[in-house]
């Protein structure tokens, strides 16, 4: 008997045990991290629930977008034990750098971008018990007009394994999750700037509103700035100041640098806070 499921991620549902058991329905529930040394956290790991298949959980994921962001849904004829053991091998990563951390694989951007970073003959060994993996692959924040992609991902009879530990990442998985990241981090970037600086971005069009991010992402990038909250301030002076703000003869950011000599000597992490504090400072 094929049995369905919700993966959901406990990040972006914070209360999806309160949500699940307040349903008044007949489900199943694990916490990924039920048992392991992130157990005193497990509300905010991935969770797995089985449903029946008239659930109204499953109807509301099916039409709702907000849910989407939050949950993909499995399909197996595998026990809800079976399948969560089979996830529990995914729920922290390393890599050929050595690094070692949490998988946030319930969150379906993150699931996304991962998945398609294998051939789909990888799908047997890496899906295991699950027939089927769908995810929902929502539009980016700036562009809501567009659909939600759907994500199907299906083990292929007689795959060959995959070599190693299922949770060991290769280069081409690492450069999906630095994009579904990037991604994400544009997703927060727009919605901090549309609350802030909604006139900065109301007069575009979608596609030149995922432009501009981008642009002015690649811009921070090449001044020298990787720390979020340096980015974040870069954006804030393209908002202020212009988009060429520190390029710009006559802007305020070198009138700045006129009467401050000594941060011209301050690394761009340290220049780009050092004027957010002097701008807060009034």
């Amino acid at each position: 008997m094929s049995r369905k499921f919700l993966l959901v991620d406990g990040v972006l549902r914070q209360d999806a045990l309160q949500w699940l058991y307040g349903a008044g329905e007949p489900i199943e529930v694990i916490p990924l991290y039920n048992g392991t040394r992130w157990d005193g956290v497990k509300e905010f790991g991935p969770i797995l629930v089985e449903l029946d298949s008239h659930s109204s959980l499953l109807s509301e994921w099916e039409r709702g977008p907000f849910l989407q962001r939050q949950a993909s849904r499995l399909q197996s004829s595998a026990s809800l034990n079976d399948v969560a053991n089979h996830l529990g091998q995914f729920i922290s990563i390393t890599d050929n750098l050595g690094s070692y951390s949490l998988f946030r694989f319930a969150d379906p951007l993150v699931t996304s971008y991962w998945l398609n970073s294998y051939p789909p003959s990888a799908y047997q060994s890496l899906l295991g018990p699950i027939s089927e993996w769908l995810v929902p692959l929502s539009p980016p924040s700036w562009a809501p007009s567009q659909a939600v992609e759907w994500q199907s991902y299906q083990p292929q009879p007689n795959s060959p394994r995959l070599e190693g530990k299922l949770n060991h990442l290769a280069n081409d998985q690492v450069e999906a999750l630095e994009r579904a990241y990037r991604r994400s981090f544009k997703e927060r970037l727009y919605g901090w700037m549309t609350e802030d600086y909604p006139q900065t971005l109301s007069g575009l069009g979608e596609q030149e509103r995922g432009h501009w991010l981008e642009q002015r992402l690649l811009d921070a990038e090449a001044w020298g700035l990787v720390n979020e909250r340096s980015i974040a301030i870069w954006l804030e002076r393209c908002a202020c100041w212009g988009d060429d703000f520190a390029t710009r003869s006559d802007s305020p950011y070198q009138a700045w640098l006129a009467r401050t000599p000594d941060a011209r000597k301050l690394p761009p992490e340290l220049r780009i806070q050092a004027l957010d504090e002097d701008c807060l400072a009034g």
